[in-house]
């Protein structure tokens, strides 16, 4: 889904409910911005460092790739890749499934379905702008603190959510 609609927010939750389930369970955020600034490496050596083994171990990407599968093929882990924009992301940071043990899941937030079709996903889910109805009470609950809008604030309510065309993080930003 697109910037904004709460894909993010959705897996954090997800994440957050089942990761006690999963021997090792990591959340890389804003894998487009760190590699844009830091490169794969770098998400690399995080995922090494859920897995206890020395930053400096990572000395490429395929090393890291290595390093990756050989400590984690027969664990059962949960990572999630948040906002995803490029397939060689995914081949870097989770391989494929051998990579990881049985009941392993590694869940992807992106704006683009088709990286999804190039990576084995099994499941996918399309986050959309709430509805009007939504929106309204999405906007309310931040602005208000209640389901709907103050006595006066109706229409100004309603051009809001017209405005922000349903995106939940816009309402968190004008609420």
């Amino acid at each position: 889904g697109m910037g904004g609609v709460g894909k993010t927010t959705i897996a954090r939750a997800i994440y957050e409910a089942i990761e006690d389930q999963f021997q090792i369970s990591c959340f890389l955020v804003n894998i487009r911005e760190t590699c844009e600034t830091n490169g794969i490496l770098e998400l690399q050596k995080i995922i090494g460092e859920h897995i206890q083994v020395s930053r400096c171990t990572f000395s490429n990407l395929y090393d890291g790739m290595r390093i990756i599968r050989n400590s984690l093929c027969n664990k059962k882990v949960l990572i999630v890749l948040d906002d995803v924009d490029d397939v060689s992301q995914l081949e870097n940071l989770a391989g494929n499934q051998d990579w990881f043990g049985p009941g392993s899941r590694v869940m992807i937030t992106t704006r683009d379905m088709h990286l999804q079709k190039t990576h084995e996903v099994c499941d996918t889910y399309e986050v959309e702008c709430l509805d009007k109805r939504e929106a309204l009470r999405f906007f309310c609950s931040k602005a208000f603190k209640c389901n709907v809008p103050e006595e006066g604030y109706l229409e100004m309510s309603h051009e809001v959510v017209k405005y922000t065309g349903g995106l939940p993080f816009a309402f968190k930003v004008l609420g």
